[in-house]
């Protein structure tokens, strides 16, 4: 298993480009590779598409406790959303 982030530079990929490869805002790989939110299987799945692995060889962890970002979580999960496959 690897990070997103060793995986997206392994495939020389910007958190832009992986975003749009897999579908979904670059804040969404942002914070998932900051660890402050944990993304939901489908995103998971879109984003091992990208980079060619299946979703197990993700490694994404709990979101990190920080107390000052409890409040904006709700926001950050409206760009971690399920679309339509």
């Amino acid at each position: 298993m690897a990070t997103l982030r060793q995986l997206r530079k392994h495939h020389h990929l910007t958190q832009e480009q992986l975003a749009l490869a897999a579908d979904v805002s670059p804040s969404t790989v942002y914070h998932i590779e900051a660890g402050k939110v944990r993304p939901r299987p489908s995103i998971v799945r879109r984003l091992a598409r990208a980079l060619a692995v299946v979703p197990g060889e993700i490694e994404v962890g709990a979101p990190a406790a920080v107390p000052h970002l409890v409040s904006s979580e709700p926001l950050l999960m409206e760009s971690v959303t399920d679309v339509p496959e």
